[in-house]
């Protein structure tokens, strides 16, 4: 049993509190790991309550209730990694010399796999451990200083290493790829590993997502790039274009698909379960593979998001991002679901670090009150404040179960390398708490079958120990001491993938593992003596007689990119995604030594008066001084002397959504920012030549509160119908196609272009414009 904590609870992160929290986190992983080892090894899980191995149904290998495995000691694949980041060099000596044992039949198994999950999962933990093992992340890590010992442990594991992960992986790929050879160049979502597609029932493929047919890119592509074979990246990248240029008229993407039919099965976007992963690799892979159109695809998505599914009651104030119709914007459903929590941990990578700050306060709501985050959760009920706390709780949560998903922690991880706010640093505390009180079984971790009644699972996924316990160790990992945070990776453009797994990529290291491989390539072309008769060489021939010249790829167009009538002082709005923030917008004032910028947030207690009707805390989890993170006693004595500690008031104004003209695209909107002052706009301004799209605006009564927490007075009103005549109420744009306007900036746009609609648009002669009646406070003419 390891020592409990010798810190006390209001110590202030110092370098010996945080090597204890790392120290505490290993524990809990070697917890995980010995269990798996002991009582699941070589299956693909451990069973956490009832200490037995687990793995897909052995007795009906065409079933798809458990194809996320596939009797390949899944639990070993997804976490070679994590025991280099952990520094866990003998058991990752053990795994290996498993692995290398095992090498020529090791994915022969007959079960039928998702091609998702093997692709991300298997595929990818085999990449990222061959990268680290040949391209040296922890050799010259300490210029001029001698190896340490975990160096050193490292040297003898790189020494002995023949390349045989990649190999694997190879392999691997070959029995995978089979299922993006279709007509319709969408991928069937499951294939069997031994058999291939021969004998797969159709009802098994009949349905796929947007997620599942477009994520396996980034692996696949890194595969084609290590050993020469083309046709991973052309026949995944085939998949990926058709999926975007299939996009619909606002610029989103359904999330279900027919890969048979060659059509979409649904009509809803949003950003969790079954098109989650599209937006990240769209970004990731852009970063790994330096390709711009990828980076395009990221901007125009996030662009068309924030237009339609975003939901944020003030610029500096939470957000979340709800599931709405793709072809018109209105929301299908009010519930957000445990997988969306990876997006803050997306928008800090994509430098939208305010975005984050206000999405993530979200999710650290709901955990606050479920010590956890439940698999759906509703943003509104109609079950009144007076009901039994039972049918509270059982109205606010849609989807009971908590497998032990690591989104949250993931998003507070990247939160915290970008702000340094403590503030993650004690969200990360609660976890590690809960860990080790309420989730530790003998044989592991168990999450919750239901969070309603605490009813627990009996099941520990891969993703326990190979992301949520890996980044919550990095978060604790403020020394850098781990290879992904040390000087040689910062020279490298690596990402975390979807599971975790750090991937990297530049032109010189494929080079020299497409030579080193070119010989294995080629005995695998015409001998195929690695693999089971008959498999690898029917299934080559299969993918042969494709043809490069028939999943040839067309050339990507840019986006339109609108020449400005104003000059470079002017950039279009979509240039905001070529630069990352600094610090969020919330915390602009915080500078005081020991502080965090929640202590000075006047929105981050918002959240709980617009949703309290599905902020529910079951009963059977009670209380502690601890449960309401961002209310920690100790934390607030340490952080917060000083601190305004005030909540702002909600608003009392009304809010109104208008579609002017067609809405479209983002790249269709010819919109500006003003760079600086020194042309005839004002600084951060926003220039619409011809204004159409989707606006949201706030109207202002008097005696109400806005958005900005400021008192509408008659005084500030009858300014203002100095410059009208007539009876007009008085509104502010909040946001224009997804872009914030408010209070403290104009937006302007051409006055001939305006008076083209006359029934619509007024303009007085300074220029101000009136809306179908309402006078518009920040909307100029020129």
């Amino acid at each position: 049993m390891p020592p409990g904590p010798i810190f006390p609870e209001n110590s202030a992160f110092t370098p010996r509190h945080m090597r204890e929290l790392k120290n505490r986190t290993k524990a809990l992983f070697n917890h995980g790991w010995n269990a798996y080892r002991s009582y699941g090894f070589p299956a693909d899980e451990v069973r956490p309550v009832s200490c037995e191995p687990y793995g897909p149904q052995y007795s009906e290998p065409d079933s798809n209730h458990r194809d996320a495995m596939g009797n390949v000691s899944l639990t070993v694949l997804d976490n070679i990694d994590t025991l280099m980041m952990l520094g866990e060099w003998d058991e990752l000596a053990a795994v290996l010399r498993y692995l290398e044992c095992c090498q020529d039949l090791f994915f022969a198994q007959d079960h039928v796999v998702q091609v998702f999950e093997a692709s991300i999962r298997w595929v990818g933990g085999l990449l990222l451990a061959h990268l680290a093992l040949t391209e040296g992340v922890l050799a010259g890590t300490r210029t001029g200083h001698a190896q340490d010992a975990s160096e050193t442990r490292f040297a003898r594991l790189v020494a002995h290493y023949d390349g045989f992960l990649l190999r694997m992986a190879y392999d691997l790929g070959l029995r995978l790829i089979p299922a993006y050879n279709t007509s319709t160049s969408l991928p069937l979502a499951r294939i069997n590993l031994k058999r291939g597609l021969a004998g797969m029932q159709r009802v098994k493929n009949v349905v796929g997502c947007t997620a599942g047919a477009s994520t396996p890119l980034l692996e696949f592509t890194l595969l084609l790039r290590l050993t020469g074979d083309t046709r991973f990246e052309t026949l995944t990248n085939r998949t990926f274009w058709k999926l975007w240029d299939t996009r619909l008229e606002l610029g989103l993407l359904p999330m279900t698909l027919d890969p048979a039919g060659n059509r979409w099965l649904d009509v809803v976007s949003g950003i969790g379960a079954l098109i989650d992963s599209f937006y990240e690799y769209s970004l990731k892979a852009s970063i790994v593979l330096q390709d711009a159109h990828l980076g395009d695809v990221f901007a125009l998505s996030y662009d068309a998001l924030m237009a339609h599914l975003a939901v944020w009651p003030a610029r500096d104030s939470w957000m979340l991002f709800a599931n709405v119709h793709v072809s018109r914007p209105a929301r299908v459903n009010m519930w957000v679901d445990l997988l969306s929590a990876f997006w803050p941990g997306l928008q800090v990578l994509a430098g939208r670090l305010s975005d984050a700050v206000s999405t993530h306060l979200t999710y650290l709501k709901i955990w606050d009150h479920y010590d956890s985050l439940p698999e759906r959760w509703e943003q509104q009920s109609a079950t009144p404040p007076e009901a039994r706390l039972e049918e509270r709780v059982n109205a606010a949560i849609s989807l009971e179960w908590y497998p032990l998903r690591p989104e949250f922690i993931e998003s507070t991880y990247y939160l915290y390398r970008a702000t340094r706010d403590p503030m993650y640093l004690q969200i990360g505390v609660r976890v590690l708490s809960l860990f080790e009180t309420q989730y530790k079984t003998t044989c592991g971790f168990s999450g919750f079958q239901d969070i309603r009644t605490g009813t627990r699972q009996n099941r520990m996924e891969s993703f326990v120990l190979g992301e949520l316990l890996l980044y919550l160790y990095l978060l604790f990992d403020t020394a850098n001491e781990s290879y992904v945070h040390r000087p040689a990776m910062d020279r490298r453009n690596w990402v975390f993938s979807t599971e975790a797994h750090p991937l990297w990529y530049c032109d010189a290291m494929g080079r020299r593992s497409r030579a080193r491989f070119r010989q294995y390539l080629s005995l695998i072309v015409t001998e195929h003596t690695k693999f089971e008769n008959g498999f690898s060489r029917s299934m080559w021939r299969e993918i042969a007689e494709i043809g490069d010249a028939h999943v040839k790829l067309r050339t990507r167009v840019p986006p339109h990119e609108p020449t400005s009538m104003f000059g470079s002082r002017l950039s279009p709005v979509l240039h905001i995604y070529n630069f990352c923030e600094t610090a969020p917008r919330q915390w602009a004032a915080v500078t005081r030594f020991l502080s965090s910028g929640f202590c000075s947030w006047d929105h981050v207690f918002m959240l709980n008066f617009h949703l309290a009707s599905t902020l529910v805390r079951p009963a059977h989890l009670g209380y502690s001084n601890n449960s309401v993170i961002e209310l920690t006693l100790s934390f607030l004595d340490t952080y917060c002397l000083g601190g305004r500690l005030q909540t702002a008031r909600p608003a009392t104004t009304t809010d109104l959504d208008f579609a002017i003209g067609t809405l479209a695209r983002p790249e269709a909107y010819e919109m500006y920012r003003v760079d600086n002052s020194g042309s005839a706009f004002a600084k951060d301004d926003l220039v619409m030549p011809r204004f159409f799209g989707r606006v949201r605006l706030e109207q202002l009564l008097e005696h109400a509160v806005t958005r900005e927490n400021t008192l509408v007075l008659a005084d500030y009103l009858l300014l203002w119908r100095q410059l009208w005549h007539g009876d007009y109420q008085l509104v502010l744009i909040h946001t224009v196609n997804g872009h914030a306007v408010g209070a403290r900036n104009t937006l302007w746009t051409e006055g001939d272009a305006l008076l083209d609609s006359l029934l619509i648009f007024l303009v007085s002669a300074l220029g101000n414009v009136i809306i179908d009646g309402m006078f518009v406070e920040n909307f100029k003419a020129f």
